[in-house]
């Protein structure tokens, strides 16, 4: 019993995890800020402490779950409609570099020391710092830079040049299985996709993944095998 009592209370506070990341948001998933990093941390410690409770503790650590989750709703909702609840919460960006000056009295407010920044700017690719205009430390802890114009890369409107507009290209087969919705929303139907399967030579089983692209009006197959194959519509 009490091991099936371990097994049912680890499975609801996974759930119950997961309802409450998905109520928050996916802001978990990506950089984390210095509230998602400490929110993160207490909402997995809550929930280990929960999947090992027993008794009342069980409804405890479940209120307290709850409680924490409903609070950072709360604060999240705070720092949307706040300009002073956001730069509180999740803070600003930090000016380190302007103008070719190094900004020293900044990097101590972001605690952050010159050889992290050195490396953090090798990273994005810039290894010398006269190719930068400016750079600034989100509250995230990452490094956003904007180049010197004579060092940003050049875009078709630097040379004055029309390219044409991309789409989104749409996977629609998976592992074998058809992506109906997909297909459907790429203006296509299974007997359109079937002939091109018979042009290939193969089956929907036989394909790993098949894109079509809408701009090309062309179909990319992937076989099982690790072949690749374009098929260029008429």
């Amino acid at each position: 019993m009490d091991y099936l009592h371990v097994v049912l209370t680890s499975t609801f506070s996974v759930a119950a995890l997961f309802v409450i990341t998905k109520l928050l948001g996916y802001r978990q998933m990506s950089q984390l800020s210095l509230f998602d990093y400490i929110n993160g941390i207490t909402i997995g410690s809550i929930a280990a402490e929960l999947a090992n409770s027993d008794g009342t503790e069980f409804w405890q650590w479940l209120i307290a779950l709850v409680v924490y989750g409903l609070l950072t709703l709360l604060l999240s909702w705070a720092t949307d409609h706040s300009i002073i609840m956001r730069r509180f919460i999740t803070g600003k960006p930090i000016p380190l570099y302007e103008n070719g000056q190094l900004l020293d009295h900044n990097f101590r407010k972001a605690k952050l020391d010159l050889n992290e920044f050195l490396m953090q700017c090798r990273i994005k690719g810039y290894f010398d710092l006269s190719q930068l205009e400016t750079v600034l430390f989100e509250a995230n802890g990452s490094l956003s830079i904007l180049p010197a114009s004579p060092y940003r890369p050049a875009t078709p409107f630097d040379l004055d040049r029309a390219v044409p507009q991309e789409a989104i290209n749409s996977n629609i087969i998976l592992a074998g299985k058809i992506m109906h919705k997909n297909l459907a929303a790429s203006g296509k139907d299974e007997a359109w996709l079937a002939q091109q399967l018979a042009q290939q030579g193969c089956t929907k089983q036989d394909i790993f993944l098949a894109v079509y692209d809408p701009v090309q009006d062309a179909v990319q197959f992937y076989r099982k095998s690790g072949g690749k194959q374009d098929n260029k519509l008429e």
